[in-house]
């Protein structure tokens, strides 16, 4: 049986190659396509786009064995969002123009479709791959009320908020849309952190387990809403 450690090792390991495989970040009016002589289309791609993955990767691996074999009680989620967010800010204020910098910022503005293929399958594939299944199995019904009537719930208490709240005047339909897209938490982090400190076994396949969940009901609301949105707009374009 591999111990966290190594199992934590053989992900980093996958997302190393995720990332070395997955196309760069194309930087602003340098990466659009430029059309030559003989109608081929080039694209141009930063070289320093591959660098920030790498060195956050090589961070939290220092971090992870620095907390796990000397400071125990010092959460290594909280840790690596403090440095996650002291490394935007220092990017965003320092002005600076060396290679990681600019890094940085290509991958602030990273494509939605990189984190739910790279990012999210890893995040799960982690969550999973410590899931004690017959528990998983006897809680599976309260997960499911979790993970699709109160992530919905959720979704409608946003939409109040900001069909209220909010000094937008935004139809309902899109409220439910905007409702949807901040629904599902991601409490991987917590169940990870939960895991560190001794939660008890029900506890964590709760959390980890409507997280697992979640991510697919969040989707299926944003869409349902969205098209509603999107079909009622086009119908009051028609009628104009």
């Amino acid at each position: 049986m591999l111990s966290s450690s190594s199992r934590l090792h053989q992900i980093l390991a996958i997302l190393f190659l995720l990332l070395s495989l997955a196309p760069s970040p194309v930087d602003g009016e340098e990466g659009k396509d430029a059309e030559g002589e003989d109608g081929h289309h080039e694209e141009e791609v930063d070289p320093y786009a591959v660098l920030f993955p790498w060195f956050v990767m090589g961070i939290g691996t220092f971090i992870y064995y620095l907390t796990s074999r000397y400071f125990h009680a010092v959460p290594y989620t909280a840790i690596m969002f403090l440095v996650g967010t002291l490394m935007g800010v220092g990017a965003a204020l320092s002005g600076n123009s060396d290679q990681l910098t600019i890094s940085m910022k290509l991958w602030a503005d990273i494509n939605g479709e990189v984190i739910l293929l790279v990012f999210l399958p890893g995040l799960l594939f982690w969550d999973a791959l410590d899931v004690n299944f017959r528990l998983f199995c006897v809680s599976f019904g309260q997960l499911v009320i979790m993970a699709f009537p109160m992530v919905l719930a959720g979704a409608s208490l946003t939409a109040l908020v900001a069909y209220y709240v909010f000094p937008y005047s935004w139809p309902f339909m899109l409220c439910m849309t905007f409702g949807s897209i901040l629904s599902a938490t991601d409490p991987v982090a917590v169940a990870a952190l939960m895991k560190e400190v001794g939660a008890p076994p029900r506890l964590k396949m709760h959390i980890s387990g409507e997280s697992m969940l979640n991510d697919g009901s969040a989707v299926v609301f944003y869409t349902i809403f969205s098209n509603i949105f999107l079909y009622g707009l086009d119908i009051g374009l028609g009628q104009t």
